[in-house]
């Protein structure tokens, strides 16, 4: 085959590449609101989880229980017992549906604790539903589920 051939079809692949990482504005602004959740998480900056849960959140954990706004505020209130040293979210796959301004957000979060002076560490499956209200990314439900650790 012709160089010419080649190189279009690499030309091809370069600006197929290119269109594919291209990320609307609202995925941008989902993202950017996914990183400020495991920092608020992290920091158990109440503040910051209050702003990013909607009022009616509803969570389904990895042990099957439910619960709402409230009760997560108050699972992820500072702790003098339990120190969170990292979240971090990899795989994340973001859906925008612009007409219902929602966003689906499927990813794994990674977590390491520090109880009782030992580091511990948990990964969990999550898909979570974005809404966009008075202009924020909020929360609306969030289920997870733990992931299997590594084989070694």
């Amino acid at each position: 085959m012709s160089k010419c051939f080649w190189g279009l079809l690499l030309i091809a692949v370069i600006v197929g590449a290119a269109q594919a990482q291209k990320v609307s504005r609202e995925e941008a602004d989902v993202r950017a609101a996914i990183g400020r959740w495991a920092d608020a998480v992290k920091d158990r900056d109440q503040k910051a989880l209050d702003a990013l849960f909607a009022e009616d959140l509803f969570i389904t954990d990895y042990n099957g229980a439910t619960r709402g706004k409230k009760e997560e505020l108050e699972v992820l209130k500072p702790s003098e017992t339990m120190k969170t040293i990292s979240v971090t979210n990899d795989n994340i796959v973001v859906r925008i549906y612009n007409k219902s301004k929602t966003a689906v957000v499927t990813a794994v979060v990674k977590m390491v604790f520090e109880i009782g002076g030992k580091q511990t560490s948990m990964a969990m499956r999550y898909t979570s539903v974005w809404e966009k209200r008075k202009g924020n990314w909020q929360i609306v439900v969030l289920q997870t589920e733990r992931v299997a650790p590594a084989k070694t």
